[in-house]
């Protein structure tokens, strides 16, 4: 799918914004926060040896608005921290970028 990038202040209409293109294309909205994640597993997975091991925030977004094309907004991209467990920034490219998704793996 395509990317927008919108950036501004805090409170300036960015979530007003998405959720006005959603109407549009008549899909359904899912808004993540990732402003002070830390944890790479966040934006992947759990490792499924861990009792609890989850999906990553986008797998479990999908889950929620239960449709395989919804407008995912990924809010607080500026406030994303670092961790021991790897650079979460890194993972979120990873993700989002065409060029290095078709390896990308979340279980």
């Amino acid at each position: 799918g395509e990317i927008i990038c919108l950036v501004g202040p805090s409170g300036v209409g960015k979530t007003s914004i998405g959720k006005s293109i959603t109407g549009a294309l008549g899909r359904r909205f899912f808004s993540i926060s990732v402003g002070g994640l830390t944890d790479v597993a966040e934006i992947k997975y759990h490792r499924r040896t861990y009792d609890g091991a989850l999906p990553g925030k986008i797998i479990q977004a999908l889950k929620r608005v239960g449709t395989e094309n919804p407008l995912v907004l990924i809010n607080e991209v500026d406030k994303i921290g670092r961790g021991i467990n790897g650079d979460p920034a890194d993972a979120l490219l990873e993700m989002l970028d065409p060029e290095q998704n078709n390896s990308f793996f979340d279980h």
